[in-house]
């Protein structure tokens, strides 16, 4: 579906196909706060078409970072980065050092446990954390590579969707419900909002591969009652 489409048929299903008075500049608006509450809404694993890897990114210095956390890389396209993730460095999924280990996400938190030796990381299982909108990587000076979900380009006049075409009726769902909101037809919204939802709960349980748990990451290194989906603690039959 082509913006020009979706401007007609919101235009229609507001009953003001001539834009009289819910014109192209404000479906145009929110159409974009309709593209960013959708990708806020939908699990990581479907944004498939916002999926983007950058390889070989060197690593800045933070001398006055802890020690075996100085060096770290600024998820942005003024930082380290050709494009903005899409939530800054909450929308970076995947960190990998040049030596094929995956960094583990961890709390400032339990940074701090680390340097009262509350907690131990080792390099064979190398962790990071967020602070000041930078990843902190624990002990490597190596290049990584960095898999994120970028932030869509904003519709307009010559600019198309980024967002699967699988996806465009929620995106219309959400942008009438905006664009009821403005007028105060709040039955109307939120009957808009209400369809939007129901496809969006389709699309998050359905998983693209099949995996059990897909998009959850489980955390190898607890004692924990979570269950492994590759590898369940029980007999399968």
């Amino acid at each position: 579906m082509t913006v020009v489409d979706m401007l007609t048929i919101l235009g229609d299903r507001l009953e003001d196909p001539n834009g009289t008075f819910f014109t192209d500049t404000m479906k145009y608006r929110y159409l974009n706060r309709a593209q960013d509450k959708l990708i806020h809404l939908l699990n990581n694993h479907l944004l498939t078409d916002l999926q983007v890897v950058e390889t070989d990114i060197s690593l800045t210095t933070d001398s006055d970072m802890e020690s075996h956390f100085t060096r770290y890389i600024t998820p942005s396209s003024t930082g380290d980065l050709t494009s903005d993730p899409f939530g800054g460095a909450l929308g970076v999924i995947g960190i990998r050092s040049n030596n094929s280990n995956y960094f583990r996400k961890i709390s400032y938190e339990m940074v701090q446990d680390f340097t009262t030796g509350l907690t131990a990381f080792n390099t064979t299982e190398p962790v990071y954390f967020i602070y000041k909108n930078r990843m902190y990587l624990y002990n490597t000076t190596a290049n990584v590579d960095v898999y994120y979900i970028k932030e869509p380009a904003q519709m307009g006049a010559s600019t198309e969707c980024d967002l699967n075409g699988v996806f465009h009726d929620a995106l219309l769902e959400l942008a009438e419900a905006e664009l009821w909101r403005t007028s105060n037809t709040q039955d109307r919204k939120s009957e808009a909002e209400q369809r939007a939802f129901g496809m969006i709960s389709q699309y998050n349980g359905y998983p693209a591969t099949g995996i059990v748990g897909e998009g959850h990451a489980f955390d190898y290194g607890s004692n924990s009652a979570v269950v492994d989906p590759i590898y369940p603690n029980y007999p399968v039959n």
